[in-house]
């Protein structure tokens, strides 16, 4: 993978004049699909966000770090309504590791992402389901931000690891 998990990063600032194209959103999707899942249930589904009039219904919504304004296309991570599943509640972990799927992906390709968390806030999991058609018991679990980085060292590599957080067997 040539560390491309340690190029990986949150990128905030995208070059708004280069589109994703939609093959390229729809690889990051099924990158996605690739992530295990409690007993391979069918739990999620993605949504690709490129229209500007969905994305400014987005960014309308109070946002942290990231004004979805500054990025041209969105993947929107969507858990299944649990009651309908094999194992209700791993669903979670199921669409946290899809996640990290889409972002690692994107590195590989010299795409840049920054995950949006939703799921577990109420009010943000309610309005983004509305702004979406998101409904019977269907979640957005996060929205992931996609684009070209307007920064050139956007993945430069950088070492987050702390040996003091490593136990061995106890």
């Amino acid at each position: 993978m040539d560390n491309v998990i340690y190029k990986r990063r949150s990128v905030r600032k995208f070059d708004l004049n280069k589109k994703v194209s939609y093959e390229i959103l729809k690889e990051l999707c099924k990158a996605a699909s690739s992530a295990p899942s409690a007993k391979r249930q069918q739990d999620k589904e993605y949504i690709i966000i490129d229209d500007q009039k969905i994305i400014d219904e987005i960014a309308s919504l109070p946002h942290g770090t990231l004004d979805p304004k500054d990025c041209k296309s969105f993947i929107a991570v969507v858990g299944k309504n649990p009651k309908g599943l094999t194992i209700p509640g791993m669903e979670i972990i199921d669409l946290a590791m899809a996640s990290e799927n889409i972002l690692i992906r994107a590195t590989e390709l010299n795409i840049g992402t920054c995950f949006l968390g939703v799921y577990p806030i109420e009010d943000r999991m309610d309005k983004l389901n509305k702004i979406l058609n998101v409904s019977n018991g269907d979640f957005i679990f996060g929205l992931i931000a996609v684009g070209y980085p307007l920064e050139s060292d956007a993945f430069k590599e950088w070492d987050k690891f702390d040996p003091n957080t490593v136990r061995y067997n106890r």
